[in-house]
């Protein structure tokens, strides 16, 4: 597989993400494991979409040179988080899926209550 053809894969989920940067950098799923210092199996489950919020996401996004929001969601801006979203999106990836919706539903109730303009 040539760089060009790994500039048109897919990136749209956090494993297709993940894939995408460690064969550019040409490496093994190992190899990734090793420097981000986790396991071969992590990687796999994270490629395989098994593994949607992986505690190593910040040492892997880092050993990959991409930012982590980018790696967890897509988000291309890039823009890097403050320490109090940072410390949000922290909390946030230790919540289960239902308490995750109950708040997701709770932020959109509160933005549409604010005073507008």
């Amino acid at each position: 597989m040539t760089i060009h053809n790994l500039n048109h894969m897919n990136t749209d989920t956090l494993g297709a993400r993940v894939r995408n940067r460690r064969l550019t950098k040409g490496w093994t799923q190992e190899q990734l494991a090793r420097r981000a210092g986790t396991n071969q199996a992590v990687i796999q489950k994270i490629e395989n979409g098994k593994s949607l919020r992986p505690r190593k996401i910040d040492d892997i996004a880092n050993v990959l040179e991409v930012n982590p929001a980018w790696l967890m969601f897509g988000d291309a801006s890039g823009a890097p988080l403050d320490a109090e979203a940072a410390e949000v999106a922290a909390a946030w990836s230790q919540l289960s899926e239902p308490v995750r919706s109950r708040i997701r539903q709770e932020i959109f109730n509160l933005i549409q209550l604010r005073p507008t303009g």
